[in-house]
């Protein structure tokens, strides 16, 4: 184990404990790398929540698994009721506290966690003045950027991943991380064969759990799209400010390169992973954020549309419309200074998505949007807002496997019917004709639609096209992100 993170966990941790409760003073355990750093050397599961959620999450889950140390972050832990409080030990901590002999704490409290464990490394003596401080870390940087890491081999990392769904985020992580890399390597096409191999899993697991995830209880965190708003409504009683920001057609890759800007600035993440209502097209995935709830198929997909839903819902929780605010676009938003509720939808990404057929320039214009979109966010964390980050939909890059007939288009579903990969049909009897005559295994099939499960399209044949409305991994599995 790690010195650093072996300082830390002795620090909110004790050995005839099972549980910690933390009072994170300047907001260091609330980093998800430090999280999982310490989550992998120690075995500890943090949880971060409301006296309310953590109240939940101690009946449901702590009481569940006797065998596991959990640390709860929270704030005011004299709200928590007495049975929790003696089951825990009680502290707070500061990742100044690693550093008594540091002057400068500004500093020290700006630096990311790597940094931080070099510098812990050095076990420097004796009291150090700013000046000190910078000199060290101007040689770690320097020794930084002189053992550069290797370049890594997507195929391989790919060909590791044994994938766990029940954890699902660690997973998704570990595949955006290897299709980043392949990207920006010009290797995605080597690693198709192993994505495809993953994706085979994962759909698996889908038929198992997903349309019964999309009703799961959304008071720890939401599992899908459709339990966004009532996360954020059980979890935002008061009157603080609150910002939902839309990312249309955000595939977990691209967030990564969003978090690598984020991470620039100092802002950290808590990082999950939450299903895309399928077919995951905008008409229903959005409308499920929007709706706070199952979309329907009579709805006409606008912003207009989206802003009355967004009102609607707050309202209805008793937030005047004066402090409700929908954004459409990717201008420098005005957030008036009412504004207690704020909705963000960023169009960039899946305007960019819809006219590339290579992953290279979809990355290229990634890295632009992003820079661009960690400026909002810094905006909007310096004007007080609980910041949430998620997105409709994934995308994938795809290959034509043949246009539509006129006849097959006949008993199609009128809005929203099809797309590159889905099908919305209005009676079942043409959808049966249809699969009889194609390959049933491509497609997910359910109620009164279907969906290609891998990387084909209802294109010419050998089009290739980033695309989404599929069952695929990069489609369904999307990020839901907290600051």
């Amino acid at each position: 184990m790690s010195a650093f993170y072996q300082d830390i966990a002795s620090k909110i941790t004790v050995p005839y404990k099972r549980l910690s409760i933390v009072r994170n003073l300047d907001g260091f355990l609330s980093d998800s790398a430090v999280q999982r750093a310490l989550t992998t050397q120690t075995g500890i599961l943090f949880v971060a929540g409301s006296p309310l959620a953590l109240r939940l999450h101690f009946e449901l889950q702590y009481k569940a698994a006797p065998d596991t140390r959990f640390c709860y972050i929270c704030e005011r832990p004299e709200l928590l009721l007495p049975d929790i409080l003696s089951e825990a030990f009680v502290c707070s901590f500061a990742v100044t506290d690693l550093f008594p002999n540091i002057q400068d704490r500004k500093t020290l409290m700006a630096q990311k966690a790597d940094v931080l464990e070099s510098l812990y490394a050095k076990n420097i003596p004796g009291f150090v003045t700013a000046t000190d401080l910078s000199r060290h870390l101007l040689e770690i940087e320097f020794a930084s950027r002189s053992a550069a890491a290797p370049v890594s081999d997507p195929v391989a990392d790919l060909a590791a991943i044994d994938p766990k769904w029940s954890s699902l985020t660690p997973t998704v992580e570990a595949v955006s991380k290897a299709v980043l890399d392949a990207i920006r390597q010009d290797k995605y096409d080597l690693i198709r064969p192993e994505l495809a191999r993953l994706n085979g899993r994962f759909q698996e697991y889908l038929d198992l759990a997903y349309f019964a995830t999309l009703h799961a209880s959304h008071i720890l965190a939401p599992r899908s799209v459709n339990k966004i708003l009532p996360f954020l409504t059980f979890n935002h009683k008061g009157h603080g400010r609150v910002a939902l920001l839309v990312v249309d057609g955000m595939a977990w890759w691209q967030y990564l390169v969003l978090r690598e800007q984020l991470a620039a600035e100092k802002i950290h993440t808590s990082d999950s992973t939450i299903y895309a209502w399928m077919p995951t097209i905008t008409m229903l995935s959005r409308q499920a954020i929007f709706r706070g709830d199952d979309p329907v198929l009579d709805y006409k997909q606008s912003p207009a549309s989206e802003e009355k839903l967004w009102s609607a819902w707050w309202t209805e929780q008793g937030i005047p419309s004066s402090d409700i605010q929908y954004i459409y676009g990717d201008s420098e938003p005005e957030i008036w200074s009412t504004t207690r509720r704020l909705a963000l939808v960023s169009i960039t990404l899946d305007e960019v998505m819809h006219i590339s057929d290579a992953p290279d320039l979809l990355l290229a214009c990634t890295e632009a949007w992003a820079r661009r979109f960690a400026r909002t966010i810094i905006a909007l964390k310096s004007q007080g807002f609980a910041i949430y980050i998620t997105t409709d939909h994934g995308n994938v890059l795809s290959t034509g496997a043949g246009t539509l007939s006129s006849a097959e288009k006949t008993h199609l579903f009128a809005d929203g019917s099809r797309g590159a990969r889905h099908l919305i049909y209005e009676d079942l009897a043409p959808m049966r004709e249809f699969l009889s005559s194609h390959e049933e295994s491509s497609f997910l099939v359910h109620d009164n639609w279907l969906a290609y499960r891998d990387e084909q399209a209802f294109n010419k044949a050998g089009k290739r096209q980033i695309t989404h409305g599929g069952s695929h991994l990069l489609e369904v599995a999307i990020p839901f992100i907290t600051i």
